[in-house]
């Protein structure tokens, strides 16, 4: 009769406090009483424990209470966790179909914060035009028609231009690469204006973080091979919506805006002869490699991309502090696990897409210098007319000198090292 109350009061000592607070719960429910953290893995017997282990118990009510009076060494106070028990579940929208390599890290983002959490943040995680269409998720969750979205801040430039400098600038805004990126948001200052943007300058009820790290995005597929910028000068090409279609434009290409899933049904029917999308892989289950065959690798127009998670200011307001920063460390390891994954399933791709014959091919050097004019012009313009996106910039520019010269310098290492394993491979055409 002793043996079973001595290793629940050794397990309650023990386990974490989300335990405690399901158990604590179920005694508070059985008892009506405040309940003792001494005696909070019992039953319906009494029970007590000193600390050399040893134990009486006579079966009473009166008798628990005062083997808990006489635990002076141990907690005396009642603890009331009630509220650190309550489940929150919610729905989540993500900007990509669910074939998407992205949409199953934010499955996997939610199944983590429910393992993490104990089952007290359980999200449903549905694609794009689930709820909403991708571009209507940012209102969506101003809004709370669903209180967590998950997209990309340049599908926003249409509320404010600066948007994309969170997400993917052309070029890196700066010349910055997708970690140091990722460093000015966490070390730079950059998740303070990104807030920004949304409270004061979009004026939406919404708090970001980023998320899923994806790029570079390649340039993207053509009908036809292209070697220099008269090559695409005029032709209807989907583009990303904001600040890389605007270089475009800017570039000579008569630049496309559309969701990923009208690519394909677009191509079938004229109306584009070339297009972006994210990577490799989320290429290839879109289906864009039965359209076209000529898929070029390197695109400046998004040399870093970013996505984010969007939530209702209110909705996250309403949230324990502990799950908050339950949601912050998740959001940080599925930045590692997309960091990850998009480096193992895009070479994967690549592969497949050489042993299919598809024309895979470095983009021509041309395009550097003059994809870097043309963006320089439109930051210029977009900078003299906007003194918020003239202040982001002038911070990512700021970081960029302080970080790069030296990221620059350590990099080459890995460049150098890789062409001496691959010298037949690396810098040729894959």
């Amino acid at each position: 009769m002793t043996t079973e109350p001595t290793r629940a009061s050794a397990r309650v000592r023990m386990r974490l406090l989300a335990l405690l607070a399901m158990i604590f719960v179920v005694a508070a429910a059985c008892t009506g009483d405040a309940v003792n953290s001494d005696n909070a893995g019992g039953d319906d017997s009494s029970s007590s424990s000193d600390d050399s282990g040893s134990s009486d118990s006579s079966g009473s009510d009166d008798d628990a209470s005062s083997s808990s009076d006489d635990d002076e060494g141990d907690e005396t106070e009642s603890v009331d966790l009630t509220a650190q028990g309550e489940t929150f579940e919610f729905q989540v929208q993500t900007g990509v179909p669910a074939s998407s390599v992205y949409h199953a890290e934010i499955v996997e983002w939610g199944e983590r914060l429910e393992r993490m959490s104990g089952g007290r943040l359980v999200a449903e995680v549905v694609p794009s035009g689930a709820v909403v269409g991708a571009l209507e998720i940012l209102d969506a969750v101003d809004t709370e028609i669903v209180p967590v979205g998950m997209a990309w801040s340049n599908y926003w430039t249409g509320k404010n231009p600066t948007a994309a400098l969170f997400s993917n600038p052309p070029v890196g805004s700066t010349g910055l690469d997708q970690s140091s990126s990722l460093a000015w948001m966490y070390d730079g200052g950059g998740l303070e204006l990104y807030e920004r943007l949304y409270t004061e300058e979009i004026g939406v009820n919404v708090k970001p973080l980023p998320v899923c790290p994806m790029g570079p995005d390649p340039f993207g597929w053509f009908s036809e091979p292209i070697t220099s910028v008269a090559d695409v000068q005029g032709l209807p090409f989907r583009s990303p919506p904001g600040l890389p279609g605007l270089t475009f434009q800017e570039l000579g290409v008569d630049a496309i805006a559309m969701p990923g899933g009208d690519i394909v049904p677009s191509a079938q029917s004229g109306i584009i002869d070339g297009a972006e999308w994210i990577s490799p892989a989320d290429d290839r289950a879109l289906g864009l490699s039965d359209v076209w065959d000529n898929y070029y690798l390197q695109g400046l127009h998004q040399s870093t991309d970013i996505g984010e998670l969007l939530f209702n200011i209110d909705w996250w307001d309403s949230l324990p502090a502990d799950l908050r920063e339950m949601i912050m460390i998740a959001t940080q390891a599925t930045i590692v696990d997309c960091q990850n994954v998009s480096i193992t399933v895009n070479a994967d791709a690549v592969a497949e897409y050489q042993a299919e014959g598809i024309n895979i091919f470095n983009t021509p050097p041309e395009f550097y210098d003059a994809f870097i004019n043309a963006w320089e012009t439109v930051a210029a313009d977009l900078a003299a007319e906007d003194p918020f996106f003239a202040e982001v910039r002038e911070s990512q520019q700021a970081y960029a000198e302080r970080v790069m010269p030296f990221r620059l310098t350590i990099t080459e290492l890995y460049q150098e090292i890789g062409e001496t394993y691959f010298p037949e491979k690396v810098g040729q055409n894959p």
